[in-house]
C-alpha cells in the first residue's frame, strides 16, 4: 500500500492530471448527469470541486466541501476505483450545494439518506462500468464493514442497489 511518504513522491502535477483525468470522464458520465441534472448542477463546475489524496481512515470523504481521497486509491490494483468514489463524494458535494445534510457520523451511518443516494449512484456507476457482478460485490463489502446482517442487511442492500436496473 502507497505510504503518505511515498505519495509525496509523485509530482502534484501527476495527482492533478490522475484528478482531471477522473473529472473529464465523469463529466462524460451519464451516472454523473444524472446526479447533475438532479441537483441543477452544471457538470462543468466539476472541475471546480477541490480533490486531494491524503492518509485516512476511509476511502473517502467530503468535509466542508473538499474530497479527500485514501492515497491507497493510487495503488495499480485500485486506480480503476477513483471515479467510483468521485462518483460518491461529488454527490455529497453537490447535495452540499444546495442544504447542508447530515453527517456521516450522526446517527445509523446506512441510513443515512444523502449516504443512501450517494452510495446508489456509486453502485449505479460501477454497474454501468464494471457489471452488476462487481456492484453487488461492492454493496456485500460496504454491508460486511458495517458489520451488516439479517433483516437490516437485506433491506440496507435493496436501498443500496435501488439504481441498479
Amino acid at each position: 500500500m502507497p505510504s503518505l511518504d511515498h505519495m509525496q513522491k509523485i509530482s502534484p502535477q501527476i495527482l492533478l492530471k490522475l484528478i482531471q483525468k477522473s473529472k473529464d470522464f465523469l463529466k462524460q458520465n451519464k451516472v454523473m448527469q444524472e446526479v447533475c441534472h438532479k441537483y441543477d448542477f452544471d457538470i462543468e463546475d466539476l472541475d471546480l470541486i477541490p480533490v486531494k489524496f491524503d492518509d485516512i481512515d476511509v476511502s473517502a470523504k467530503t468535509d466542508k466541501g473538499i474530497i479527500t481521497l485514501n492515497v491507497s486509491l493510487l495503488e495499480l490494483d485500485n486506480i480503476h476505483e477513483i471515479p467510483g468514489y468521485l462518483c460518491h463524494e461529488m454527490t455529497h458535494h453537490i447535495q452540499q450545494s444546495n442544504k447542508p445534510t447530515q453527517s456521516a457520523d450522526d446517527g445509523d451511518y446506512l441510513s443515512n439518506p444523502s449516504e443512501q443516494e450517494a452510495f446508489q449512484f456509486q453502485i449505479k456507476y460501477i454497474d454501468e462500468q464494471f457489471g452488476e457482478d462487481k456492484a453487488e460485490d461492492y454493496v456485500d463489502q460496504v454491508l460486511d464493514h458495517h458489520e451488516e446482517t439479517g433483516k437490516e442487511r437485506a433491506k440496507k442492500q435493496d436501498i443500496l442497489m435501488n439504481k441498479v436496473e
